[in-house]
């Protein structure tokens, strides 16, 4: 887990979950310096750890879809039951139209801009509060 703590927001934190390292640090990089904090996991199974240990500071999960050890979807299934309000945006690099869950939670196809990632982020953000 990767806590950026030297940006502080009143939305709490955002958890980013992706299987490529260089994503990954790269949108927690964009998010953080919009004064976002993030944490980050490589899996899903990480990031159930990580996001119990967030605790009520968690406000949002951005996460892969397609990832070793536990996909995006499966950790969803299991992190959704015991966190109903958090919002989830789901990314992929490979096309999908069949809904992920049952929560019409937004998809976002990679690649996608900065711009795009940051106005979709900040609209799940303000409409959760």
């Amino acid at each position: 887990m990767e806590l950026n703590d030297h940006s502080s927001s009143a939305a709490g934190t955002i958890l980013i979950v992706d299987d490529e390292e260089l994503l990954r640090g790269l949108l927690s990089r964009l998010l953080a310096d919009a004064g976002l904090m993030v944490a980050e996991a490589p899996n899903g199974r990480v990031a159930l750890d990580v996001a119990e240990s967030l605790g009520e500071a968690l406000r949002l999960i951005v996460t892969d879809i397609h990832m070793p050890v536990m996909s995006g979807p499966e950790f969803v299934r299991e992190f959704r039951p015991r966190h109903p309000d958090i919002p989830v945006l789901y990314m992929t690099g490979r096309s999908t139209s069949a809904p992920l869950d049952d929560y019409g939670d937004p998809l976002l196809h990679k690649p996608f801009t900065g711009e795009a990632f940051l106005a979709l982020v900040q609209g799940l953000l303000y409409q959760f509060r």
